[in-house]
């Protein structure tokens, strides 16, 4: 690693709007301060700091976080250049509250779309990923965002390629995150690719960071992710999460729905960003998952009560989803009673 004399401080600027998370918000500048910390650590007699971080509001010198805190910042117009540029989520959790969002975050995409072309490293996670995709720097780019807004992203954004086997997605100067607390693991990406995975590396384990946190799959729950505007798609899910013990026919399905298969594959695309049979086996794993937490059931029981006849492929399905044996899955969610004193 080269000396810090050698490194130019790098400069990041926070963009946030009014309703931003302030856990996040205050989150990603406390995980830069604790970068400079550990620097300072392991370099007692190096002055230097590693970064520098201003936020920076759409609304002008002070930003409303969701929990009601009013923090200074530096009106938008006033960034000229960052290393790193990060937008914060908002805290939405319904179709108004990101729509009021986005309208809130126009005035970052300018900035944003300068940035990337420019070589500066980009990040945002959860509900804040929308507003990259609204400014159009992540069409045709995989990327990842909060799982209970899947639905909504795939039909607002179907250029993007949606990637949720892992909980941090990198393209090119680009980096997204997924639900909440992912913008931890989103700043240590920054910082490896910057510092190096030895630094990134040992200051996670101060912060006592699981590096093998890849995925937000396991978390996925089919049942709580908002819906699309789609009715008749709607009501097809709502059927499929009815009968998914069933045996599972594609042409019975578009018969009971009055539509052609042809129809009924792409709006679902369109609706939900999954074919109805890769929709199907989220919910039996869904189920699964259940099971596997509140009972002792072997998992042979399990994979027929939920509409599986063969335990290998079922495993194998559960691991592609979940990033989890169903054993390592129930070590680690199952109910565990407190033990007496």
């Amino acid at each position: 690693m080269k000396p810090i004399q050698e490194m130019n401080i790098k400069q990041v600027a926070i963009l946030v709007t009014n309703n931003a998370v302030g856990s996040e918000l205050m989150g990603v500048k406390d995980f830069f301060e604790y970068a400079n910390s550990f620097w300072q650590y392991m370099y007692p007699a190096d002055p230097h700091r590693l970064f520098e971080c201003e936020l920076y509001s759409v609304e002008g010198k002070q930003v409303q976080c969701s929990n009601g805190f009013i923090l200074p910042c530096r009106p938008i117009d006033e960034l000229q250049q960052a290393d790193i540029m990060i937008s914060v989520a908002a805290y939405t959790y319904s179709k108004s509250g990101l729509k009021a969002y986005l309208q809130a975050a126009q005035p970052m995409y300018a900035k944003l779309k300068q940035a990337v072309a420019g070589g500066t490293w980009v990040a945002s996670h959860c509900s804040g990923t929308f507003s990259l995709a609204e400014a159009g720097l992540l069409d045709n780019r995989q990327a990842t965002t909060c799982w209970w807004l899947k639905e909504v992203f795939a039909q607002r954004y179907p250029q993007v390629r949606l990637k949720f086997d892992e909980l941090v997605v990198r393209s090119d100067n680009i980096i997204t995150g997924g639900a909440t607390t992912s913008f931890l693991n989103v700043c240590m990406a920054i910082l490896e690719e910057i510092m190096g995975f030895a630094f990134a590396n040992n200051l996670s384990k101060l912060l006592l960071m699981d590096r093998h946190r890849l995925s937000q799959q396991a978390f996925i729950d089919p049942e709580l992710v908002i819906g699309h505007r789609d009715s008749l798609m709607e009501q097809v899910q709502q059927w499929m999460r009815q009968h998914y013990a069933e045996p599972f026919n594609l042409d019975e399905l578009c018969d009971r729905f009055a539509v052609t298969k042809r129809t009924l594959i792409r709006r679902f695309k369109a609706a939900t960003g999954e074919t109805p049979l890769a929709y199907l086996q989220q919910i039996r794993v869904e189920k699964a998952k259940g099971l596997l937490q509140a009972t002792d059931l072997p998992i042979e029981r399990i994979v027929e009560k939920v509409g599986y006849g063969d335990p290998a492929s079922f495993r194998k399905l559960f691991v592609n989803l979940t990033q989890l044996t169903p054993k390592a899955y129930r070590q680690r969610f199952a109910y565990q009673p407190r033990l007496s004193a």
